[in-house]
């Protein structure tokens, strides 16, 4: 059994920014290694009802996949067409969850899962390439697929995968971000980290993943290498992922539609009956 978060997001906040000031004042080694720690560690939250009642209405099977135990989610019969559910950081498969019972009365079947660390699946970190791999594994087993549909973080995961060869023929990319790197330095400032130690993060990433990390986990850079149709959806009241990031997108994704809507903000768009009914036109359209 996974553990959820108990105590509120802006408690562990607070906490997360204490520590990280007061390592900084008695070691800025320490200080980026634990922001490094950070950036990997992943967070679960307990599903609303809302969520609950969705997951009740899927097949539950899990996938072994590098050690984890991946949960995965099926809506609808093996036979039909078929659309992948990719969430976004600190997420869960049933956020999308909307979306799956629309398509599934659509005709479609619809495949959601836990990244590694997050909801029902095991570990309690995670990062890019790993869910990337999750996702090739997952097209290779139940294949083919005729689109994806990402949230957040879910869409650079998305495209990174579909660039290492997973086959996917559209995909939908709900507030997603452009860079890894604009990703990091949001998280600083969130985290209120001073810019000494944002640097000394940023070249742990290196060392970690390649000096090409900021050009190879770039969606602007990543598109170039993609001829699929895109529907890229943001509002532009999201205090999360600014539009303009889905406005770069746009820019670089030659075969794609941008759909900027207001009011809804980072997740509730996830929600919205408009934006539904237009992710399941664009995914059953010839």
């Amino acid at each position: 059994m996974v553990n959820k978060v108990s105590l509120k997001p802006a408690l562990i906040l607070q906490i997360t920014r204490n520590s990280i000031r007061l390592l900084t004042l008695i070691s800025p080694f320490l200080a980026a290694r634990l922001v490094n720690y950070l950036w990997f560690k992943t967070h679960r939250f307990t599903e609303p009802k809302r969520e609950q009642k969705v997951l009740q209405t899927a097949r539950w099977q899990t996938l072994k996949i590098e050690n984890n135990e991946i949960q995965l989610y099926i809506w609808g019969e093996n036979n039909l067409p078929t659309v992948l559910l990719v969430h976004g950081w600190n997420g869960r498969a049933a956020q999308l969850g909307a979306f799956a019972q629309d398509l599934a009365e659509q005709g479609c079947r619809v495949i959601g899962f836990d990244a590694p660390g997050h909801g029902r699946s095991s570990a309690n970190n995670t990062n890019l390439p790993a869910i990337s791999r999750v996702i090739k594994m997952i097209v290779s087993e139940y294949g083919p697929f005729r689109a994806g549909i990402s949230h957040s973080f879910g869409g650079l995961c998305l495209i990174h995968a579909l660039t290492e060869g997973a086959e996917i023929s559209k995909v939908v990319c709900i507030a997603s971000p452009s860079t890894v790197e604009r990703m990091v330095i949001m998280f600083a400032k969130k985290l209120q980290i001073q810019a000494n130690i944002l640097d000394r993060h940023m070249r742990l990433l290196e060392q970690q993943f390649g000096l090409d990390i900021w050009q190879r986990f770039s969606m602007p850079n990543m598109i170039n290498k993609l001829t699929i149709p895109g529907l890229i959806i943001h509002d532009k009241d999201d205090d999360d992922v600014p539009v303009i990031r889905g406005e770069e997108i746009a820019r670089s994704w030659k075969n794609s539609e941008l759909v900027v809507t207001s009011g809804l903000g980072h997740r509730r768009i996830l929600g919205d009956k408009a934006m539904i009914k237009k992710v399941t036109q664009f995914i059953k359209a010839a």
